[in-house]
């Protein structure tokens, strides 16, 4: 009777725990589809800007946004702060740091992060993880902060690891190369074999244009990758949740056939002593 009522317990338990679950995958879709309706697209914008970083002909210019140098790197770890995501948080600090050496600068987005890098025993600088509502200010922050980075020649090559949105089922750990950007410049040898007459005029300093248009970039670029962590963290949360639920329902199989099967042979056992009882008062009256 005993292991009988421990069996009810566990049932009643995980009925609960299956329930408790089943709210929070509600909530964590819910909270998916919200966010994938509200992302921001900033394609147009940036085609457009990436046509201004056409126009201009940096042939023979330096800069510290333009050329790489054998000062460290930074790596900017995108991590989440929201529960049951601890897969895709350590893949992103596994890839970041498999890439990076020790004397490398490390910047975290996001607690979890921080903790699991703590455990590696590498020195970092954190910020909080991103919110809810995917501030722009949040990307301007941390844009400046890497800008002063460079600009003050305590690193240069800046890349970013984060978690890439693919569908609601798939997500990749991606690494995009943040600076330096020379990249972004690829139509200047061409803009250099322009006529006279056809040259832009730059005020007040190619230097001041190029820090300008850069810093807008990597903002809008941060942004845009805000954006994609956070739908990457709320479907794989749902998946999770998905997975736990599907474990449940498992279990409580097994326990419901283990309850019956312990209650069928408390049944039998007292069908057989009822009837042996009544055999052997009937044998005492006979």
């Amino acid at each position: 009777m005993f292991k009988l009522n421990k069996l009810h317990k566990e049932l009643d338990f995980n009925k609960n725990i299956g329930d408790i679950i089943n709210v929070l995958k509600g909530v964590a879709s819910s909270e998916f589809y919200r966010l994938q309706k509200a992302k921001k697209s900033f394609d147009e914008f940036l085609d457009y800007l990436q046509g201004f970083f056409r126009m201009i002909d940096i042939s023979g210019t330096e800069h510290l946004f333009l050329e790489d140098s054998s000062l460290p790197q930074a790596l900017l770890l995108i991590t989440s702060d929201i529960g049951f995501l601890g897969k895709l948080n350590v893949s992103v600090v596994n890839t970041a740091l498999a890439q990076s050496s020790e004397n490398d600068k490390l910047i975290i987005v996001g607690k979890q992060g921080t903790r699991y890098v703590e455990e590696a025993g590498r020195d970092f600088t954190s910020f909080a993880g991103i919110s809810d509502g995917v501030e722009y200010k949040e990307a301007e922050g941390l844009a400046d902060f890497i800008l002063k980075g460079i600009l003050d020649k305590k690193f240069r090559r800046t890349t970013i690891v984060y978690p890439h949105f693919v569908s609601f089922a798939v997500w990749r750990i991606q690494t995009y190369q943040l600076l330096p950007c020379r990249f972004l410049f690829k139509a200047s040898s061409e803009a250099g074999k322009k006529d006279e007459e056809d040259r832009i005029i730059i005020e007040p300093a190619l230097a001041k244009v190029i820090e300008y248009l850069v810093r807008v970039w990597i903002k809008y670029i941060l942004y845009g990758i805000f954006w994609e962590s956070k739908l990457s963290e709320w479907a794989t949360r749902v998946m999770h949740l998905e997975g736990s639920s599907h474990e449940i329902k498992q279990m409580n199989k097994k326990l419901h056939f283990q309850y019956f099967h312990l209650l069928h042979e408390i049944s039998d056992k007292n069908i057989r002593e009822i009837f042996a009882a009544r055999l052997a008062m009937e044998k005492i009256v006979a």
